[in-house]
């Protein structure tokens, strides 16, 4: 073991003898009883260490060596056989300076000198000897002194370090002339060693960075490194390459991290070996991205490219050439050419291979056979490859499929010969025209209009042709607007002669080839004198047709309009004769007690709801011929739609003592309905079937589901109807009875309007019937609803509804507006009789100066108008009176509630009434309770 001084220590306990590897007596042995198995093993282990020591070591007691060691054998014995053990030291130890050898002096202590030996062999060593004392009481109480010699040869030493020195010297040469960065880093991630490149690279001395830690040179760095640095240390070879950011900008490195292995398999620090490859990595990069592109040119190419050497090996080839024999690319690599295409095409094509391997380029155009028995045509280019001295090392084969191509040239050349059969036996005049209006081709059918050959036509004008000046003039204009404009071009022109004219249509297309550049016209003429003669008559037919429509239009207006008075006119009288016979029901006593009376009461009732209704359907019909009814479709329960229907016709049942029996078998089914025209379907039912069946008679009405409808079916034993009429059942105005001495009165519209609108609901109707006296059978059938929601069906008709005390109307100031005297007369003693106070006028002037006469707290409480009056409409009359002025400056009847009673039944006439401000709309006739209850409703809003 070396001290800091670089002198050997060695320490030898007591008993710890080192003895002559020539004795035949171990010491250790004497000690194995003494000390035990592992003392020995201890002793034998530091004897064996001893033994491999370079230096010569002794031992001697008194002068004389007692034991050496391997080295000092052989560097002092005479001979192989030569014992130094038993020797006096200054007798193996020959100073050549006779200075002589330390003595053993009474307290010895460790010395250390140096003396210049003479060797066995009369060689001089200058040598360094260190002498320590040593303790062996193997001899009872009384000790024995010894010590212990350690010779080492300074002068092998000094070379040894001057060739260290040198050795160091070459490798700092070496390492600072290397483009890379070395350096050594110790387990304490301490760099012990670097090379001149981390000077440059860090931009400090060199002597700055040693001693330094990895991650205070590296700083920010030292993280991306970090795992890396432990491997190494770990005793683990690295290898990487990593981005780091330096003073440089960022650089791209490739790293070694080689450990220092210690004997013992401890890691004593580890090398490092850095090496800039930015610019490989770039210029690598590049590489690839140039032979990415390429790649991807070559492979985008829709051309066999391929790369073969002299014995047809292949060693690149396009992704089209290996999609198109079935191959991957790498797998086409290394393989020859008739491999891949098959020894029939390779055979086809190898005469121009073999040129091209001679340095002669090819290029041709050949049928080559596939591998599916497939002929392709191929356009081939061989172009030979050359080496660095000039030599054919191969060829680049550029193969195009022009197999298409040939197919494409053929169908154009036959449809070019279709084209030229077509055109040269087509009826329309065709040709071509350049920019200078030349004519390049016409067909032979110009020959009939002009009486010129065609051929004739070739390279000349029109106008050198002596053409007819205003053709000219029109074909050239187009021409040139065609060639400015690169649009079609069309024109008309006639020609006369021998008093005949012929019309003809011409257009003009640009001929654009493919760099949009048009150089020729297309011209062609079409002869459309047939044409224009029959659009001359068209025309003559639309005129007519178009005045008949507006007469039709006219007629149907007039038609509608004459309707409309009709029914307001009927229904303003009926309103009259309706409020009278209210009067005369309810306020004259003795009428009532008169049977005749009522029954002559009774039958004005039933004519006025007669003629109301003759009046709705009349109305119906017309809306249907000219298509403006509107249905309004909601979810509907069927049933409660069915009662209303039979309750409305009770009372014309029960006059004619006709048993009407109903048998619901439907609860809440639902269809999509307007409720008001199912009810009007089958009160038309109803009533059709009590009209026709005979006093005592009976009408049947049933209702079921069957599968996904609802059927309702109105049976009666009444008159029937026979088989020639059936058919005709449901036309407008079909009766079957048209003379003057018919049994039943009517229009004959009911079961028409049945029909259109069960048809409006998405359903049918059907009528059956055994003939004359068997009674008749009518079947509506409507779709069922799927419902989302739950509707309440209405419940039972309450019979004493009918008798339900009308409201009064005590306290309550009327106001009516009405130009018919009657309608004025007969509605203010209703409404007199009622408890209200009326106030009739005809116009809005007698209204304005009665309420000039009101005081503030007298002023009506509702306003009842009429809608069609002379002079003014009460949609005026309306905005007048709530505009009105009392003479305090108030306007006192802005909200005063307003009824439209009027003859305008229509529903837009409701809709017209109420966007106006009305607040109600009541058609006339109105049953004298319903107007009571609608007025009392108006006021109490108030």
């Amino acid at each position: 073991m070396m001290d800091m001084s670089g002198n050997h220590v060695l320490s030898i306990q007591r008993n710890e003898l080192l003895p002559s590897s020539s004795s035949n007596e171990d010491p250790l042995d004497k000690q194995a009883g003494g000390t035990g198995r592992n003392a020995m093993d201890a002793q034998r282990h530091f004897r064996d260490m001893v033994d491999r020591c370079v230096e010569s070591v002794f031992i001697a007691h008194n002068g004389v060596i007692t034991g050496c060691n391997n080295a000092a054998q052989g560097l002092f014995a005479v001979s192989a056989g030569d014992a130094l053990v038993g020797r006096a030291l200054g007798e193996v130890l020959r100073d050549a300076d006779n200075a002589g050898l330390p003595t053993v002096p009474e307290r010895m202590q460790a010395a250390s000198l140096r003396r210049r030996l003479q060797l066995a062999d009369g060689v001089i060593m200058d040598a360094e000897i260190s002498v320590m004392p040593c303790h062996d009481g193997g001899r009872g109480d009384e000790e024995s002194t010894a010590m212990l010699v350690c010779i080492r040869d300074a002068g092998a030493h000094q070379s040894l370090s001057a060739a260290l020195f040198q050795q160091d010297q070459y490798l700092k040469l070496i390492t600072d002339t290397a483009p890379v960065l070395i350096s050594y880093v110790d387990p304490d991630q301490r760099y012990r060693f670097v090379n001149l490149a981390y000077q440059h690279w860090f931009g400090r001395a060199r002597e700055d960075i040693v001693g330094c830690t990895v991650q205070e040179l590296l700083g920010a760095s030292y993280d991306k490194l970090r795992d890396y640095v432990e491997l190494a240390l770990s005793g683990h070879t690295v290898r990487f390459e990593i981005g780091l950011a330096t003073r440089h900008g960022e650089r791209h490195v490739m790293a070694i991290y080689t450990p220092d292995l210690r004997s013992d398999g401890g890691v004593a620090g580890f090398s490092a070996v850095i090496t800039d490859i930015t610019e490989r990595s770039r210029n690598e990069q590049t590489l690839r991205e140039r032979e990415q592109q390429l790649r991807l040119i070559t492979d985008s190419l829709p051309v066999f490219i391929a790369q073969c050497d002299r014995d047809y090996y292949l060693h690149f080839v396009n992704k089209t050439y290996a999609d198109r024999f079935g191959f991957d690319p790498a797998d086409v690599i290394g393989k020859r050419v008739p491999d891949i295409i098959g020894d029939e095409a390779f055979a086809k094509l190898r005469q121009y291979m073999d040129a091209t391997l001679r340095g002669e380029p090819q290029e041709h155009e050949l049928s080559v056979p596939m591998a599916d028995g497939s002929e392709h045509y191929m356009q081939l280019m061989y172009v030979p490859e050359y080496d660095a001295r000039g030599n054919v090392v191969g060829l680049v084969a550029a193969i195009s499929d022009i197999s298409r191509l040939r197919d494409t040239e053929e169908k154009l050349h036959r449809r070019e010969l279709e084209f030229k059969t077509l055109v040269e036996n087509s009826p329309d005049i065709i040709s071509r025209i350049d920019r200078e209006m030349r004519h390049l081709y016409v067909n032979p059918s110009i020959e009939k209009l002009f009486k010129l050959p065609h051929q004739s036509y070739i390279g000349k004008t029109k106008t050198e042709l002596g053409l007819p000046e205003d053709i000219v003039q029109r074909w050239d204009d187009a021409a040139r607007k065609a060639f400015d404009s690169g649009q079609e071009q069309r024109l008309e022109f006639q020609q006369t002669e021998e008093a005949h004219t012929r019309y003809f249509s011409g257009r003009v297309i640009p001929e654009i080839d493919r760099w949009g550049h048009i150089e020729s016209v297309i011209c062609i003429a079409y002869d459309v004198t047939e044409r224009a003669r029959m659009e001359k008559e068209r025309d003559e037919l639309l005129a007519r047709e178009r005045a008949a429509r507006i007469q039709a239009e006219t007629a149907a207006r007039a038609r509608d309009e004459f309707l409309a008075i009709v029914s307001h006119e009927l229904r303003a009288p009926l309103n009259g004769i309706q409020s009278w016979a209210h009067v005369l029901e309810n306020y004259v006593k003795d009428a009532i007690e008169i049977p005749l009376a009522q029954r002559a009461l009774q039958g004005i009732k039933t004519g006025i709801n007669q003629q109301v209704r003759l009046i709705e359907d009349l109305l119906d019909v017309t809306r249907m011929m000219s298509g403006r009814l509107r249905l309004v479709k909601q979810p509907l329960a069927l049933l409660p739609a069915l009662r209303s229907a039979v309750e409305s016709v009770e009372s014309m049942a029960a006059a004619k003592r006709i048993e009407l029996s109903c048998n619901y078998r439907i609860t809440s089914e639902q269809i999509e309905g307007d409720e008001d025209r199912i009810q009007q379907i089958f009160w038309n039912l109803l009533s059709n079937a009590i009209k026709f069946t005979p006093e005592g008679g009976q009408v049947w009405l049933t209702a079921t589901q069957v599968g996904k409808q609802i059927c309702v079916s109105v049976r009666d034993n009444g008159a029937g109807v026979s088989p020639e009429f059936l058919p005709h059942l449901f036309n407008r105005f079909s009766q079957k009875d048209t003379s003057s001495t018919r049994f039943h009165n009517g229009l004959g519209l009911g079961l028409f309007l049945v029909r259109n609108l069960v048809e409006l609901h998405d359903g049918t109707v059907t009528a059956e019937s055994e003939g004359e006296g068997t009674g008749t059978t009518f079947s509506v059938y409507f779709p069922v609803r799927a419902r989302n929601e739950t509707y309440l069906t209405v419940g039972p008709h309450d019979v004493g509804a009918s008798t339900l005390t009308l409201p009064s109307l005590e306290g309550k100031t009327v106001l009516l507006i009405d130009d018919q005297e009657e309608a004025r007369e007969s509605l203010t003693v209703v409404l007199n009789a009622a408890g209200a106070e009326v106030f009739a006028a005809a116009t809005f002037g007698q209204a304005a100066e009665w309420l000039a006469s009101r005081a503030a707290d007298e002023y009506p409480d509702v306003l009842i108008s009429d809608i069609a009056m002379p002079g003014e409409d009460g949609y005026a009359v309306l905005r007048k009176i709530r505009a009105w002025t009392a003479a305090d400056g108030r306007q006192p009847l802005q909200r005063i509630p307003a009824l439209a009673l009027t003859a305008f039944a229509q529903r837009e006439d409701r809709i017209r009434a109420l966007t106006a401000g009305f607040q109600m709309h009541v058609t006339k006739p109105v049953a004298p309770e319903e107007l009571i209850i609608v007025i009392d409703t108006l006021a109490s809003r108030d």
